[in-house]
């Protein structure tokens, strides 16, 4: 991303209750997405990151309500969440894929009821696409991994078909909320390698929603960390870990660190 790009996605100032208590779950949250910009989101449980993405693809809850904030992509409104909900131009891959996977149907005819939806192709058109996405994501004998149920399939392959089903929609923007959660260190590396490969061949911005500041490191291009709802800090990745302005941010690398090497701190 260049200076002088314009955001794909601006969110200006977030604020999200839960209904039954009136408590506060993020409080005027905003941050920017450039298109082809991998933007990490992280804190720990609790901090609001999951939330976020939940707001900015119109899917809050039950039981949680918007009370405050703007959406735009392209510099178009899109606050009404209903917008962004059925909005092509977004699309999700959650954290537990094969419970996101409806467990009774194939997931070629997933990743195909997706694309007709989104491309306007027929039936005999949207399996051929379902079959070249999984193409697309590196999965070998695409066309006998079309035709398997998601019980069939290993963590990292339901991850790249959520992958392959969010490509179908040809979307602006994807939100990865924890996408490598419950995967072994090796399928966790090839999963963020394809995100950064996709992102980099579509242009799409990406919104990467996590609690390890490896990953961050490793595949962003800015952060915004999450403390209790809040904003802590925010800025491009070198300087935020490098340079941490803010005492939360500190106890984050700090705690990095020492699960990296226990003697460090012995």
């Amino acid at each position: 991303m260049t200076a002088a790009s314009a955001p794909l996605l601006t969110i200006d100032g977030l604020s999200v209750v839960a209904e039954a208590t009136g408590s506060a779950i993020l409080s005027d949250v905003s941050l920017e997405i450039a298109p082809g910009e991998i933007v990490g989101l992280v804190g720990e449980s609790g901090s609001g990151k999951s939330m976020t993405s939940f707001a900015t693809m119109g899917i809050l809850p039950r039981g949680v309500r918007q009370t405050a904030g703007r959406f735009t992509v392209d510099g178009e409104d899109v606050t009404d969440a209903t917008e962004r909900s059925v909005s092509s131009r977004f699309a999700m891959i959650f954290q537990n894929p094969r419970d996101s996977l409806n467990p009774l149907m194939r997931v070629g005819d997933q990743i195909a009821r997706i694309a007709a939806l989104h491309q306007g192709l027929s039936r005999a058109q949207a399996r051929a696409a379902a079959v070249e996405m999984l193409e697309h994501v590196h999965i070998s004998d695409a066309e006998r991994t079309a035709r398997a149920y998601p019980h069939q399939l290993s963590g990292g392959m339901c991850q790249r078909v959520m992958i392959a089903m969010a490509l179908a929609c040809k979307p602006r923007l994807l939100i990865a909320d924890e996408p490598t959660t419950a995967l072994d260190v090796t399928v966790q590396a090839r999963i963020l390698d394809l995100v950064v490969e996709l992102t980099e061949e579509t242009g799409c911005g990406v919104l990467l929603v996590t609690h390890d500041l490896g990953v961050v490191a490793e595949t962003c291009d800015r952060v915004n960390v999450l403390y209790r709802g809040d904003l802590a800090e925010t800025g491009p990745v070198d300087q935020v870990l490098g340079s941490p302005q803010h005492e939360y941010t500190r106890y984050l690398l700090d705690a990095a660190n020492e699960l990296e090497d226990p003697d460090a701190t012995a």
